[in-house]
């Protein structure tokens, strides 16, 4: 796993899955041109590959995901993972046929934001980052290798480090089928675009960043094709990080785009879906609420509440209304205690612990409200310790009914580590004063 279940939440909040900072995003160069023409074609550039939100990676070895660059032999495996069982592909993309091409339509599409930019099968680029000293790039190190050619991109003596994309293939059947042969030349074992959670959920930490910023991305810029405002077709500038309408009606109010021609338009940037997601504890930490969503009757994964904010709600106001709806159980303090993308499609998963005064009233479980639950339920906080530690588990029969909860990847394990943990401390402070 990617992440240890001993992980502190000091770790999580920097650190999450999905969520580690690895690129330098540098989101202003996007729309300078001259930066965007030459971070595409610099020798060093990082390239990774999607197919309707699908990454392409190689199944064998345990760095997953498929990362080619523009010249040969630039891509240092240890920048994504110091695993053992690596694979590092050093043919770079200047040997495939068309490719300098590709990049040359796609550098002229982008500065005059052409219409056609992606119509005729043209693969769409996203700019994702600079990998730079703020987010670990030895720089130095890199400055002392006797490479042939640049090893990493200087742009105005300001920025310096190595330059990542996303590319979307999806248009281009015979582009993927080109990329994939090319590839499969260098290395052996399967090599597929792949939709299975199970793979997103084994990337090492920054594999899984990788592929959370740019599906995420994808999804937005692949459903937004068509302005909401007058039904103009939307075409993505600034290197993928903003679409914009291209109606160009100037005459008659009627048919000018309120949309193109507004200030500001969330339309035009991507957008995050906020969910509240919770842990819901007793105040001296000696219960656990979990609940059993009907999608998971058959697994038995019992785990967090959880629930999309709705519009002028406070993530404290969403946190109450959601528990109450799901469980009828009735909360005061709310705390939020750390956050994680969550890229299926595209939402921020924002973690809190609940509190709950029992008063034989608020903690009463009542699943009746929007009838989402097959069951919830109080747990001892000893019984959902050796949920989380199962090495603590004694007894073999401590777990009759094969209760699970979700993996340590995902931000429901690690709110209920926090409760579990945080309730080691608070009965080790009680043994304290009583003395």
């Amino acid at each position: 796993m990617s992440h240890s279940i001993h992980s502190s939440i000091k770790d999580l909040q920097k650190d999450i899955y999905f969520g580690t900072e690895f690129l330098n995003r540098i989101s202003f160069l996007r729309e300078d041109n001259e930066f965007i023409c030459k971070s595409l074609l610099h020798p060093s550039t990082r390239f990774i590959f999607f197919n309707k939100q699908q990454p392409l990676i190689h199944k064998k070895y345990d760095n997953k995901l498929t990362i080619l660059t523009n010249e040969n032999n630039q891509f240092n495996v240890k920048e994504i993972t110091n695993e053992e069982k690596t694979i590092s592909i050093s043919l770079g993309l200047k040997n495939l046929k068309g490719w300098d091409d590709i990049l040359q339509r796609f550098i002229n599409d982008n500065k005059n934001q052409n219409k056609d930019i992606r119509d005729d099968k043209k693969p769409v680029f996203l700019f994702m980052g600079l990998l730079d000293e703020s987010t670990g790039l030895n720089l130095k190190e890199l400055k002392m290798e006797n490479s042939e050619c640049e090893n990493f991109l200087d742009y105005q003596g300001r920025y310096q480090g190595i330059a990542y994309y996303a590319v979307d293939l999806t248009p281009n059947k015979e582009l993927q089928s080109e990329i994939l042969n090319f590839i499969s030349g260098q290395i052996q074992g399967e090599l597929f675009f792949t939709y299975s959670r199970k793979h997103y959920l084994s990337f090492n930490s920054k594999e899984a960043a990788l592929f959370s910023h740019a599906s995420m991305y994808f999804d937005w810029l692949n459903k937004n094709r068509y302005c909401v405002g007058c039904g103009s077709k939307m075409i993505p500038i600034h290197a993928g990080g903003k679409l914009q309408c291209t109606n160009e009606e100037k005459k008659s109010e009627d048919y000018i785009c309120k949309v193109k021609n507004a200030t500001v338009s969330n339309v035009c940037f991507p957008r995050t879906d906020m969910v509240i997601i919770t842990i819901v504890v007793n105040k001296d930490r000696s219960k656990i609420l979990l609940s059993l969503n009907k999608r998971y009757e058959i697994t038995k994964m019992y785990t967090c509440t959880a629930g999309f904010m709705e519009p002028s709600e406070t993530v404290e106001v969403a946190t109450k209304r959601e528990i109450w709806e799901e469980t009828g159980v009735l909360s005061s303090s709310i705390n939020i205690k750390m956050t994680q993308p969550w890229p299926f499609p595209a939402n921020l998963m924002i973690g809190c612990l609940a509190e709950v005064e029992f008063n034989n009233k608020n903690e009463i479980i009542h699943l009746g409200h929007d009838n989402e639950l097959s069951d919830a339920r109080w747990f001892d906080v000893d019984f959902v310790r050796k949920l989380v530690y199962p090495n603590e588990a004694k007894d073999e029969d401590w777990n009759p009914e094969e209760i699970i909860i979700p993996m340590p990847e995902s931000i429901a394990f690690q709110l209920i580590k926090l409760a579990v943990d945080e309730a080691k401390e608070f009965e080790e402070k009680r043994n304290v004063n009583k003395l």
